[in-house]
């Protein structure tokens, strides 16, 4: 016979927070190894749905996969040419930056009234080492990243290739074990899928956009610089202005500061109408996590994994809050992360 243990509720709650820490530490220990794969699941989410939509326009099976896994590839291939090809440039071209900078600064100087001022003290290389020593940490070497992208790129493949077999286990698994929450389940995580989906199409939009304005205004780089506002896109609130400070200080070297202005301001107005007309119209609803739980949920991913995790820090929030949700013991948990009764807007998807 064994004899049932009753806890008292301080100790069911110091052997939870225990758990917790637990699996925290181990994660973080193994964010090399986790970080990738969370990205890789993160990406093959977004090019399953490709893979579903191609399926439902008619394509066989195998057709659907292969135009997918064309894609795939073909937008990793301007990845690497446009990313290669903005770094080349910028690198040989940084003698006629630093001329540019000591002439802008010198222009500044004189308009302040700071005579004794020197354009020497701040130059553009001294500027990168202290770019690259406080991004040394994060970034790691170059080996490092290009083992990490390998690795992501092959385990995508492979989960775009068990697409529809994953998802059907899982739900089986739900069914088995949990039939009273497959419903539920299946109602949170097409819900989680197509916030995803939503704000790669938002991300996509606000890139073109800004290389569009970037080009126009007369921006080097165009391209690179939409593409890293459509990556930094997915990262709420802070995302913004990553994306749009390092083109603003390109366009004040380049054309002066009535060309940074002009960077700020049309980047701005690109914003708005991205986030608060296009997306909400396209998503039909709002966030379903607090803002504050946004911000820190930045900061929690990007000490867990790095920064792989502030960029999926909304989505990897958004499944934790999901699995919460289907157990009763911590429903709570879930309730804490979504916004507040009285922020709560739900905005109504047209048609509705």
């Amino acid at each position: 016979m064994t004899a049932d243990i009753s806890l008292s509720e301080p100790t069911r709650i110091l052997i939870f927070l225990s758990g917790i820490i637990i699996v925290l530490a181990g994660m973080k220990a193994a964010a090399p190894i986790i970080a990738p794969i969370a990205f890789s699941v993160f990406l093959a989410v977004i090019f399953g749905m490709l893979l579903y939509w191609l399926e439902k326009k008619g394509l066989s099976r195998r057709l659907a996969l292969l135009a997918t896994l064309v894609i795939f590839f073909s937008i990793i291939a301007v990845f690497i040419v446009v990313i290669a090809g903005a770094v080349f440039r910028i690198v040989s071209e940084i003698p006629g930056y630093q001329a540019e900078l000591e002439n802008s600064l010198e222009m500044l100087a004189a308009d302040l009234g700071l005579v004794e001022f020197d354009p020497a003290w701040i130059s553009l290389p001294q500027i990168i080492r202290f770019l690259e020593s406080s991004t040394s940490g994060l970034a790691g070497d170059l080996l490092d990243i290009v083992g990490i992208t390998i690795v992501i790129i092959l385990t995508t493949v492979f989960l775009i290739l068990e697409a529809r077999g994953f998802s059907a286990k899982i739900k089986g698994i739900i069914a088995e074990y949990r039939p009273r929450d497959l419903d539920r389940f299946t109602l949170l995580a097409r819900r989680n899928v197509d916030y995803i989906i939503i704000r790669t199409a938002v991300n996509l939009v606000m890139g073109i956009g800004t290389a569009i304005l970037l080009a126009l205004i007369g921006v080097e780089y165009a391209v690179f610089w939409g593409f890293l506002a459509f990556l930094l896109g997915f990262i709420p609130y802070v995302g913004f202005w990553l994306a749009v400070l390092p083109p603003t200080l390109l366009a004040w070297f380049q054309l002066g500061p009535l060309a940074a202005i002009a960077v700020i301001a049309g980047c701005g107005v690109i914003n708005v109408l991205v986030e608060y007309v296009l997306f909400p119209n396209i998503a039909g609803r709002s966030l379903s996590l607090s803002p504050a739980v946004v911000f820190l949920s930045l900061i929690f991913w990007g000490w867990i994994l790095g920064g792989i995790g502030v960029l999926i820090a909304v989505p990897l929030t958004l499944a934790v809050q999901m699995v919460c949700e289907l157990f009763d013991e911590t429903r709570w948990i879930a309730t804490l992360l979504g916004p507040s009764p009285k922020d709560d807007l739900v905005i109504p998807a047209k048609g509705q």
